[in-house]
C-alpha cells in the first residue's frame, strides 16, 4: 500500500519473512528418506522468527500487531494466527493482535471434476503426516472431542476452520482465485463449455461459503470481488460495495475500517458473483 492516500499501515513497521519451506509455514518433519531429504521446518522457522523479533526489535512493545501473507503465506497466517496471538498476549496482554490472510485456502472443497487428486479424502492427511503439519488448535481439539474421522480436512483446509480462529481476523479471497480453481478443483481445459460451467459452479459456491461464514460468525471480516486472481493485495485497485454501508470501496479502505474498530464489528465486501467487477484486472479477466 505503500504510496496510497489511505494505506493503512503507513506508521507500521514491516517484517517480510520469505517462504523457503514448502509446508505453508506448518512443518516440523525433520529430513529423512521418506521426505527425499528435505526438512520441513515452516513452524520452526516462524516460531524462531517472532522470537527474534521479540528479543532483538522489541515485538512486544507494539500496540498493534498485523500478521499477514500471501498464498501459502496467507494459509500459514490461518495455521498459526491464533498461536500466535495466545503467545503474543500472554506476554503483553495490551496488545492488538489480528491476522489478515491474503488469497488462503478458502475454496469450495466440493466442487471439482473427476479424479482431482487433491481432492482425494485422504489427501489432507497425507499433507499433516509429510510435512509433520501442525493445525490450528482449537480445531484439532474440536476434532478429538468430536470423534472427527478425517482431521486434515477439517483442520488442513482454511475454508473448513477458519470458524476456529478466534483472533480478530480479515479473509481476502476472490470469488474465482485462479490458482486454487486449478490446483484445488481440477478445472476442466479453459475455453471449453465445461470450463465456463465449472467456473459458474466453483463462483457461486465460493459466494455461498463467505455468505454462510457471515451469517454464522460474522465477527470474522471479509473482502471478496468477482475476480478470476490468485491475491488481491498487488490489484489496489478493485472495488467491492460494503454490506453493512453500501459503500464501494477499495481493499485499503476497507482494511482501514476494519483497523478503526476492535477487529470483530461485522464488516464484509462480498461481490455478486452474478455482475462483472469492472475494477477487476481485465489482462486476468
Amino acid at each position: 500500500f505503500g504510496g496510497q492516500m489511505n494505506d493503512p499501515f503507513h506508521d507500521y513497521w514491516h517484517v517480510q519473512v520469505h517462504y523457503c519451506s514448502s509446508d505453508t509455514w506448518s512443518g516440523t518433519k525433520d529430513a529423512s528418506d521418506e521426505t527425499g531429504g528435505y526438512h520441513f521446518h515452516g513452524k520452526h522457522i516462524f516460531d524462531a522468527v517472532v522470537q527474534d523479533l521479540a528479543e532483538n526489535f522489541n515485538l512486544l512493545e507494539a500496540t498493534s500487531i498485523v500478521l499477514t501473507g500471501g498464498s501459502a503465506g496467507a494459509q500459514g497466517v490461518t495455521f498459526r494466527c491464533d498461536d500466535f496471538a495466545d503467545w503474543v498476549l500472554a506476554q503483553n496482554p495490551s496488545i492488538d493482535v489480528r491476522c489478515m490472510p491474503n488469497a488462503p485456502e478458502y475454496y469450495p472443497p466440493e466442487v471439482h471434476t473427476e479424479g482431482c487428486y487433491t481432492r482425494d479424502p485422504g489427501y489432507q492427511n497425507y499433507l499433516t503426516e509429510f510435512w509433520g503439519r501442525v493445525e490450528d488448535k482449537s480445531c484439532m481439539e474440536f476434532a478429538q472431542e468430536n470423534g472427527v474421522e478425517n482431521v486434515g480436512e477439517l483442520c488442513g483446509v482454511t475454508a473448513n476452520f477458519a470458524q476456529f480462529i478466534t483472533t480478530p481476523l480479515l479473509i481476502l479471497s476472490s470469488h474465482e482465485d485462479s490458482a486454487f480453481s486449478h490446483i484445488f478443483g481440477c478445472e476442466p481445459h479453459p475455453g471449453t463449455p465445461e470450463h465456463d460451467e465449472f467456473r459458474t459452479e466453483w463462483m457461486a459456491a465460493h459466494s455461498e461459503l463467505v455468505m454462510d461464514l457471515m451469517s454464522e460468525f460474522p465477527e470474522i471480516a471479509f473482502f471478496a470481488p468477482n475476480c478470476r486472481i490468485h491475491g488481491i493485495g498487488i490489484n489496489q485497485g478493485i472495488t467491492v460495495k460494503e454490506d453493512e454501508t453500501g459503500e464501494l470501496v477499495d481493499l485499503s479502505t476497507f482494511i482501514t475500517h476494519w483497523m478503526s474498530g476492535d477487529g470483530t464489528k461485522s464488516l464484509h465486501a462480498n461481490d455478486d458473483v452474478n455482475v462483472e467487477n469492472p475494477s477487476c484486472p481485465s489482462a486476468l479477466n
